[in-house]
């Protein structure tokens, strides 16, 4: 008897939370059906690439960029072929990606790793996240780093610039076209 008593609340729950939440069967007030739009989904877009800049024994690869509603990721790999450690200081704002329409995007600093360190003869992986969705209107990208070593000569720390110009932004599967 417990039994029947359990299984019937259960079903009679199961039926009201269906209709609370069928946006079908709530009315408004004076009898109409209430109207509910589906959450907009965010839009991300990611297109992949082979692309590589070398500079003074670093070299700079980006594989992937992928724009969503409120940043942008390049996936970016960077070797060290010199036999200093390389670094990349985020605090000063040495990585930063550009686009076409002159706006820039600062890159979402890792409050625990404001440093980045490349060892000699090593490869740093790596998705980094630029603040802020891309301008719509952009049809290129642009992506700059600035590495600094140490010198035991004058002056003491020497910077690196490695910069990929002309990325084409992915839109909806196609890129756009150069203007």
């Amino acid at each position: 008897m417990n039994l029947r008593l359990f299984a019937a609340i259960a079903f009679l729950s199961l039926v009201c939370v269906g209709c609370d939440s069928n946006p079908l069967a709530q009315r408004l007030p004076g009898g109409a059906p209430a109207t509910t739009q589906s959450p907009r989904r965010p839009r991300i877009l990611t297109e992949s690439y082979d692309l590589q800049v070398n500079a003074s024994e670093l070299v700079m690869r980006l594989t992937e960029i992928t724009l969503a509603e409120d940043s942008t990721i390049a996936t970016v790999s960077i070797t060290n072929g010199r036999r200093e450690v390389i670094n990349i200081n985020t605090k000063k704002e040495n990585i930063i990606l550009y686009d076409d329409e002159g706006n820039t995007y600062r890159l979402a600093i890792p409050p625990d790793n404001p440093l980045i360190q490349i060892q000699p003869g090593t490869t740093l992986n790596g998705k980094f996240v630029f603040i802020g969705r891309l301008s719509p209107e952009a049809a290129y990208i642009g992506l700059k780093t600035v590495t600094y070593y140490e010198t035991k000569s004058y002056p003491p720390t020497r910077g690196i610039t490695l910069e990929m110009k002309n990325v084409r932004v992915p839109r909806d599967g196609q890129n756009a076209p150069r203007n």
